[in-house]
């Protein structure tokens, strides 16, 4: 492919801003929905995965208790070495956010002990998960100012003591609830950052996000005045395990159609159904690394150029 060839394919997808209005922390996209097994951490390290080879910096926030994301990143908590900060030490404030990151990865094989063998993700980096993150909400209750962890940790890029790196995202896996641990970090997320709801196509899943809208319109209001910008929002919508020729029931059908009657221009290219995706868990690899032509590797790749982040390394 000659260079006009790379330089006209990467025009069509429009660029995000990785600084918005110029400020010194990176932009932000946190997967949120009310409901389990909604895809949110699928999506987190899909996505994280194809924006990381695209060129992109991704920094991963694993947020959720059962440290999932963590684990399929190729860093389960019990391999996780003694002295080893996690995302739980960063909200008390018993590290910076460096220490507790640390690159992604994917198994390989095994070596003759039984033991796995990883290689490293390039450019993909992930703030280890705790299962003590059960313990945020008695913590914030009891530290009322601890509540305003992430707001603080973005503030620390304005004072200069951290600095974003080139080609900088974030992406955030929250946890199936609003609890103190959800909404202490939305807290610090402007207009400019971006709620995105992984919508499994049932109508159960529906009413979630009809639930999570009202709860982020409850929350501008209520912080509405803060010093923190307290301004979350959804933008787009992510339809997941939508129909295919072995995945058709009707139901399907019906709230592919409802939500996209509903929220017009706010629903992102879908995600096919595949059984793909669920074996990232066991094998410990995203399917962008151990399966690219499959139909989640495919789409999230439109999603990546929906979202407006061209292919930086075509």
């Amino acid at each position: 492919m000659s260079q006009a060839d790379v330089n006209s394919k990467t025009a069509l997808v429009a660029h995000r801003d990785l600084l918005p209005r110029g400020r010194p922390h990176p932009l932000i996209l946190a997967m949120v929905l009310a409901a389990g097994g909604t895809a949110k951490t699928s999506t987190t390290t899909i996505l994280g995965t194809v924006l990381a080879l695209r060129g992109y910096t991704v920094r991963i926030f694993d947020l959720d208790p059962q440290c999932n994301t963590s684990e399929i990143l190729g860093r389960r908590e019990e391999h996780k070495e003694p002295d080893q900060p996690t995302v739980w030490d960063l909200i008390q404030g018993l590290c910076t956010l460096d220490d507790a990151t640390v690159q992604a990865r994917y198994r390989v094989g095994y070596d003759d002990d039984g033991d796995p063998i990883f290689a490293e993700v390039p450019n993909l980096y992930v703030v280890h998960g705790d299962s003590q993150l059960t313990d945020t909400d008695t913590l914030l209750a009891n530290k009322p100012n601890k509540f305003s962890w992430f707001y603080n940790l973005t503030g620390q890029y304005a004072k200069g003591s951290q600095v974003a790196q080139e080609r900088e995202v974030w992406l955030l896996d929250l946890p199936a609830n609003y609890g103190k641990l959800t909404l202490s970090t939305l807290f610090g997320l402007t207009e400019d950052d971006e709620v995105i709801p992984p919508l499994l196509v049932t109508g159960k899943e529906s009413g979630a996000l009809e639930k999570l809208l009202r709860e982020l319109l409850r929350m501008r209001k209520e912080f509405a005045g803060d010093m923190a910008p307290a301004t979350p929002n959804v933008k787009n919508i992510l339809l997941c395990a939508t129909p295919t020729s072995s995945h058709n029931a009707q139901e399907y059908h019906d709230t592919v159609e409802e939500v996209e009657r509903d929220y017009p221009g706010m629903v992102l290219p879908h995600v096919r159904h595949s059984g793909v995706t669920a074996k990232q868990y066991r094998r410990q690899v995203t399917p962008p690394i151990s399966d690219p032509k499959s139909a989640p590797s495919v789409d999230y790749e439109k999603v990546a150029d929906a979202l407006g982040f061209p292919d930086l390394e075509p």
